[in-house]
Protein backbone atom coordinates (compact mmCIF):
# COMPACT_ATOMS: atom_id res chain seq x y z
CA UNK A 1 0.00 0.00 0.00
CA UNK A 2 1.88 3.28 -0.70
CA UNK A 3 1.03 5.96 1.75
CA UNK A 4 0.25 9.33 0.36
CA UNK A 5 2.32 12.33 1.65
CA UNK A 6 1.40 15.88 2.10
CA UNK A 7 4.25 18.49 2.36
CA UNK A 8 3.79 22.21 3.75
CA UNK A 9 6.46 24.11 2.88
CA UNK A 10 9.32 23.85 -0.30
CA UNK A 11 12.09 24.62 1.26
CA UNK A 12 15.66 23.33 1.27
CA UNK A 13 14.71 20.07 3.14
CA UNK A 14 11.99 19.61 1.20
CA UNK A 15 13.85 19.99 -2.24
CA UNK A 16 16.96 18.46 -1.03
CA UNK A 17 16.00 15.57 1.43
CA UNK A 18 11.76 14.67 2.15
CA UNK A 19 11.41 15.02 -1.78
CA UNK A 20 14.57 12.47 -2.99
CA UNK A 21 13.34 10.14 0.14
CA UNK A 22 9.58 9.76 -0.97
CA UNK A 23 11.41 9.36 -4.64
CA UNK A 24 13.65 6.27 -3.19
CA UNK A 25 10.91 4.47 -2.11
CA UNK A 26 8.07 2.65 -3.46
CA UNK A 27 5.67 2.79 -0.58
CA UNK A 28 5.79 6.42 -0.58
CA UNK A 29 4.09 9.05 -2.81
CA UNK A 30 4.21 12.86 -2.60
CA UNK A 31 0.59 13.92 -2.97
CA UNK A 32 0.73 17.58 -1.97
CA UNK A 33 2.95 20.55 -1.63
CA UNK A 34 1.83 23.73 0.18
CA UNK A 35 3.58 27.12 -0.44
CA UNK A 36 3.02 30.37 -1.10
CA UNK A 37 6.87 30.57 -3.31
CA UNK A 38 6.01 30.12 -6.38
CA UNK A 39 9.55 29.50 -8.35
CA UNK A 40 9.72 26.51 -5.36
CA UNK A 41 6.84 25.25 -6.49
CA UNK A 42 7.56 25.06 -9.77
CA UNK A 43 10.64 23.19 -8.81
CA UNK A 44 8.82 20.57 -7.30
CA UNK A 45 5.69 20.37 -9.86
CA UNK A 46 8.66 19.75 -12.48
CA UNK A 47 10.19 16.77 -10.31
CA UNK A 48 6.56 15.28 -9.20
CA UNK A 49 4.37 16.22 -12.08
CA UNK A 50 1.28 14.22 -10.35
CA UNK A 51 1.33 15.87 -7.05
CA UNK A 52 -0.91 18.86 -6.64
CA UNK A 53 0.95 22.05 -6.42
CA UNK A 54 -0.48 25.45 -4.71
CA UNK A 55 -0.77 28.04 -2.32
CA UNK A 56 -4.28 27.33 -1.11
CA UNK A 57 -4.27 25.38 2.31
CA UNK A 58 -7.85 24.55 2.08
CA UNK A 59 -7.14 22.87 -1.39
CA UNK A 60 -4.41 21.33 0.16
CA UNK A 61 -6.26 19.86 2.91
CA UNK A 62 -8.79 18.69 0.81
CA UNK A 63 -6.75 16.69 -1.55
CA UNK A 64 -6.39 12.93 -0.06
CA UNK A 65 -3.82 12.39 1.55
CA UNK A 66 -2.42 9.70 4.02
CA UNK A 67 -0.28 11.93 6.66
CA UNK A 68 0.86 15.80 6.44
CA UNK A 69 4.53 16.57 6.87
CA UNK A 70 4.73 20.05 8.10
CA UNK A 71 8.18 21.87 7.29
CA UNK A 72 7.95 25.33 7.55
CA UNK A 73 9.74 28.08 9.45
CA UNK A 74 9.54 27.34 13.24
CA UNK A 75 6.51 30.10 13.45
CA UNK A 76 4.44 28.26 11.55
CA UNK A 77 4.76 24.68 12.69
CA UNK A 78 1.37 25.39 15.73
CA UNK A 79 -0.67 26.42 12.71
CA UNK A 80 -0.23 24.09 10.07
CA UNK A 81 0.04 20.98 12.74
CA UNK A 82 -3.16 22.23 14.16
CA UNK A 83 -5.24 22.34 11.13
CA UNK A 84 -4.07 19.00 10.06
CA UNK A 85 -5.00 17.35 12.86
CA UNK A 86 -8.41 19.30 13.30
CA UNK A 87 -9.20 16.88 10.00
CA UNK A 88 -7.90 13.87 11.36
CA UNK A 89 -4.70 13.62 9.60
CA UNK A 90 -1.51 11.98 10.75
CA UNK A 91 0.67 14.98 11.23
CA UNK A 92 4.92 14.75 11.59
CA UNK A 93 6.48 18.27 12.57
CA UNK A 94 9.70 18.91 11.79
CA UNK A 95 11.93 19.94 14.74
CA UNK A 96 11.87 22.00 16.85
CA UNK A 97 8.04 21.59 17.49
CA UNK A 98 7.65 24.92 17.42
CA UNK A 99 9.05 28.52 18.02
CA UNK A 100 7.64 28.68 21.26
CA UNK A 101 6.31 26.88 24.46
CA UNK A 102 3.13 27.88 23.98
CA UNK A 103 2.84 26.54 20.26
CA UNK A 104 4.06 23.15 21.33
CA UNK A 105 1.53 23.46 23.77
CA UNK A 106 -1.04 24.02 21.39
CA UNK A 107 0.02 20.86 19.12
CA UNK A 108 0.36 18.89 22.18
CA UNK A 109 -3.73 19.44 22.88
CA UNK A 110 -4.66 19.49 19.15
CA UNK A 111 -3.03 15.92 18.88
CA UNK A 112 -5.07 15.05 21.63
CA UNK A 113 -8.61 16.27 21.02
CA UNK A 114 -7.98 14.92 17.05
CA UNK A 115 -6.95 11.70 18.46
CA UNK A 116 -4.79 11.47 14.72
CA UNK A 117 -1.14 9.88 15.35
CA UNK A 118 1.22 12.78 15.53
CA UNK A 119 5.11 12.67 15.70
CA UNK A 120 8.28 14.89 15.12
CA UNK A 121 10.82 14.99 12.39
CA UNK A 122 13.73 13.97 14.58
CA UNK A 123 16.02 12.76 11.67
CA UNK A 124 19.18 11.61 13.35
CA UNK A 125 17.38 9.32 15.83
CA UNK A 126 17.27 7.13 11.81
CA UNK A 127 21.02 7.93 12.06
CA UNK A 128 22.62 4.18 11.95
CA UNK A 129 25.56 5.33 13.38
CA UNK A 130 23.90 7.76 15.91
CA UNK A 131 21.74 4.06 16.91
CA UNK A 132 25.21 2.30 17.09
CA UNK A 133 26.09 4.45 19.65
CA UNK A 134 23.25 4.59 21.50
CA UNK A 135 23.03 0.33 21.70
CA UNK A 136 26.88 -0.12 22.15
CA UNK A 137 26.45 2.15 25.57
CA UNK A 138 23.49 0.69 26.57
CA UNK A 139 25.01 -2.72 26.16
CA UNK A 140 27.13 -2.00 28.96
CA UNK A 141 30.35 -3.08 27.33
CA UNK A 142 32.08 0.64 27.49
CA UNK A 143 30.69 1.01 31.12
CA UNK A 144 28.81 3.90 33.33
CA UNK A 145 28.28 6.68 30.77
CA UNK A 146 30.22 9.88 32.13
CA UNK A 147 29.70 12.37 29.50
CA UNK A 148 29.44 13.67 25.91
CA UNK A 149 31.10 16.61 24.65
CA UNK A 150 29.82 18.10 21.35
CA UNK A 151 30.05 21.00 18.63
CA UNK A 152 27.24 21.62 15.86
CA UNK A 153 28.54 24.74 14.39
CA UNK A 154 27.26 25.60 10.61
CA UNK A 155 25.90 28.51 8.55
CA UNK A 156 23.17 30.99 8.37
CA UNK A 157 23.78 34.32 6.97
CA UNK A 158 20.07 36.43 6.65
CA UNK A 159 17.52 33.15 6.19
CA UNK A 160 14.79 32.64 8.63
CA UNK A 161 16.88 31.38 12.03
CA UNK A 162 18.38 34.68 12.11
CA UNK A 163 14.99 36.22 12.71
CA UNK A 164 13.51 35.80 16.40
CA UNK A 165 10.26 36.42 14.74
CA UNK A 166 10.34 33.44 12.48
CA UNK A 167 12.14 30.52 14.63
CA UNK A 168 12.58 31.70 18.25
CA UNK A 169 15.43 29.42 19.29
CA UNK A 170 18.17 30.52 16.48
CA UNK A 171 21.23 28.16 16.42
CA UNK A 172 19.36 26.41 19.74
CA UNK A 173 16.24 25.16 17.80
CA UNK A 174 18.25 24.46 14.15
CA UNK A 175 21.73 23.24 15.87
CA UNK A 176 22.30 22.54 19.00
CA UNK A 177 18.82 20.24 19.42
CA UNK A 178 20.68 17.46 18.04
CA UNK A 179 23.26 16.95 20.91
CA UNK A 180 20.41 17.61 23.49
CA UNK A 181 18.64 14.88 21.54
CA UNK A 182 21.69 12.58 21.44
CA UNK A 183 22.39 12.84 25.02
CA UNK A 184 19.07 12.31 26.17
CA UNK A 185 18.75 8.80 24.15
CA UNK A 186 22.69 7.67 25.19
CA UNK A 187 21.64 8.78 28.88
CA UNK A 188 18.28 7.50 28.97
CA UNK A 189 16.87 10.56 31.12
CA UNK A 190 15.79 13.66 30.60
CA UNK A 191 18.50 16.46 32.00
CA UNK A 192 17.99 18.40 35.31
CA UNK A 193 19.71 21.64 35.27
CA UNK A 194 21.46 23.58 32.20
CA UNK A 195 23.28 27.12 32.04
CA UNK A 196 24.59 29.05 28.81
CA UNK A 197 26.09 31.81 27.46
CA UNK A 198 26.00 32.75 23.81
CA UNK A 199 25.84 35.89 21.37
CA UNK A 200 23.63 38.06 20.98
CA UNK A 201 21.85 37.32 24.39
CA UNK A 202 18.40 38.60 24.93
CA UNK A 203 18.15 40.26 21.70
CA UNK A 204 14.32 41.29 20.89
CA UNK A 205 15.07 40.89 17.08
CA UNK A 206 18.23 38.58 16.31
CA UNK A 207 18.47 34.89 17.35
CA UNK A 208 21.24 33.82 19.23
CA UNK A 209 24.38 32.84 16.31
CA UNK A 210 26.64 31.42 19.14
CA UNK A 211 26.04 29.12 22.50
CA UNK A 212 28.02 26.99 24.70
CA UNK A 213 26.37 25.32 27.22
CA UNK A 214 26.25 22.58 29.54
CA UNK A 215 23.43 20.40 30.92
CA UNK A 216 23.45 18.02 33.75
CA UNK A 217 21.60 14.72 33.84
CA UNK A 218 21.75 13.68 37.49
CA UNK A 219 24.20 11.22 38.93
CA UNK A 220 27.17 13.37 37.19
CA UNK A 221 26.26 12.87 33.67
CA UNK A 222 26.81 15.89 31.53
CA UNK A 223 26.83 17.64 28.20
CA UNK A 224 28.70 20.06 27.36
CA UNK A 225 27.63 21.56 23.59
CA UNK A 226 29.00 24.39 21.35
CA UNK A 227 26.99 25.32 18.72
CA UNK A 228 26.92 28.30 16.06
CA UNK A 229 25.44 29.66 12.85
CA UNK A 230 29.17 31.15 12.61
CA UNK A 231 31.22 29.31 10.66
CA UNK A 232 32.32 30.32 6.87
CA UNK A 233 29.96 29.15 4.30
CA UNK A 234 29.75 26.08 3.21
CA UNK A 235 31.77 24.70 6.24
CA UNK A 236 30.39 23.20 9.30
CA UNK A 237 31.46 20.81 12.40
CA UNK A 238 29.52 17.70 13.52
CA UNK A 239 31.13 15.76 16.29
CA UNK A 240 30.33 14.52 19.36
CA UNK A 241 32.24 12.04 21.95
CA UNK A 242 30.73 9.81 24.54
CA UNK A 243 33.17 9.33 27.45
CA UNK A 244 32.34 6.41 29.72
CA UNK A 245 34.17 4.08 32.80
CA UNK A 246 35.84 1.92 30.15
CA UNK A 247 36.29 3.48 26.82
CA UNK A 248 35.27 6.25 24.46
CA UNK A 249 33.01 7.10 21.24
CA UNK A 250 33.73 9.68 19.38
CA UNK A 251 31.08 10.31 16.21
CA UNK A 252 31.33 12.08 12.96
CA UNK A 253 28.93 13.81 10.85
CA UNK A 254 25.91 12.11 11.90
CA UNK A 255 23.64 14.87 12.18
CA UNK A 256 24.30 15.90 8.64
CA UNK A 257 21.09 15.43 6.25
CA UNK A 258 22.22 12.32 4.76
CA UNK A 259 22.87 8.71 5.99
CA UNK A 260 27.32 9.71 6.68
CA UNK A 261 28.83 9.57 9.55
CA UNK A 262 31.48 7.83 11.85
CA UNK A 263 31.96 6.18 14.50
CA UNK A 264 35.35 4.86 16.46
CA UNK A 265 35.67 3.23 19.46
CA UNK A 266 38.53 3.75 22.06
CA UNK A 267 38.48 0.96 24.89
CA UNK A 268 40.85 -1.71 26.47
CA UNK A 269 41.01 -3.61 23.40
CA UNK A 270 42.57 -0.96 21.23
CA UNK A 271 40.90 1.20 18.34
CA UNK A 272 37.99 0.19 16.15
CA UNK A 273 35.22 1.63 14.06
CA UNK A 274 32.12 0.90 14.18
CA UNK A 275 30.33 0.12 10.62
CA UNK A 276 26.91 0.12 10.76
CA UNK A 277 24.57 -0.83 7.76
CA UNK A 278 23.68 2.83 6.50
CA UNK A 279 20.12 3.91 5.83
CA UNK A 280 18.17 7.28 4.50
CA UNK A 281 17.07 8.33 7.68
CA UNK A 282 14.46 10.29 5.81
CA UNK A 283 12.85 7.37 4.83
CA UNK A 284 12.84 5.38 7.47
CA UNK A 285 11.39 8.57 9.26
CA UNK A 286 8.25 8.39 6.60
CA UNK A 287 7.81 4.68 7.30
CA UNK A 288 7.84 5.06 10.78
CA UNK A 289 5.02 7.74 10.05
CA UNK A 290 3.31 5.62 8.25
CA UNK A 291 3.00 3.03 10.45
CA UNK A 292 1.70 4.84 13.14
CA UNK A 293 -0.68 6.02 10.76
CA UNK A 294 -1.93 2.47 10.16
CA UNK A 295 -2.26 1.88 14.18
CA UNK A 296 0.90 1.29 15.03
CA UNK A 297 2.26 3.42 18.20
CA UNK A 298 3.87 6.56 17.78
CA UNK A 299 7.33 5.84 19.35
CA UNK A 300 7.88 8.05 22.96
CA UNK A 301 11.13 8.93 21.30
CA UNK A 302 9.69 11.19 18.67
CA UNK A 303 6.23 11.49 20.64
CA UNK A 304 4.89 14.80 20.83
CA UNK A 305 5.33 15.15 24.74
CA UNK A 306 8.61 14.62 24.48
CA UNK A 307 9.31 17.41 21.57
CA UNK A 308 8.09 19.86 24.27
CA UNK A 309 9.78 18.43 26.82
CA UNK A 310 12.84 19.51 24.65
CA UNK A 311 11.33 22.80 23.21
CA UNK A 312 11.25 23.64 27.00
CA UNK A 313 15.00 23.00 27.61
CA UNK A 314 15.67 24.73 24.75
CA UNK A 315 13.52 28.09 26.10
CA UNK A 316 15.49 27.34 29.41
CA UNK A 317 18.66 27.77 27.38
CA UNK A 318 17.44 30.76 25.94
CA UNK A 319 16.72 32.09 28.92
CA UNK A 320 19.83 31.17 30.48
CA UNK A 321 21.87 33.04 28.02
CA UNK A 322 19.56 35.90 28.03
CA UNK A 323 20.63 36.58 31.84
CA UNK A 324 24.18 35.70 31.58
CA UNK A 325 24.34 32.48 31.90
CA UNK A 326 22.67 31.63 35.01
CA UNK A 327 21.93 27.88 36.02
CA UNK A 328 18.25 26.82 35.74
CA UNK A 329 16.81 23.59 37.32
CA UNK A 330 14.89 21.21 35.09
CA UNK A 331 12.37 19.03 35.85
CA UNK A 332 11.64 16.08 34.08
CA UNK A 333 13.06 18.61 31.08
CA UNK A 334 11.39 21.33 32.45
CA UNK A 335 11.55 24.97 34.06
CA UNK A 336 11.01 24.13 37.78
Amino acid sequence: MTFRIGIVGAGCLTRESLLPAIAEADDLRLAAVLDQDPEALRVVATRFPEAWCGTDAREFLRTPLDGVHVATPNRRHAEFACRALARGLPTLVEKPLADTVDGGQWILRAAMASGAPAMVGYMSRYNAYNRAVVELVRSGRLGIPRSITASHLGHRQGDWRNRRADSGLGCLGDLAIYPLLTAVDVFGVPPTACRATGYPGGDPVRTDIYVEATLWFGDGLRLQLESSFAESPGGGVSRYTVVCERGLAVVRDSWAMNSGGSVLVCDEQGRRWLRPEPVDPYVAQYRTFAASAAGAPVPAEVSIPRALRDLRVLHALERSVANGGVRLALSGGQNT
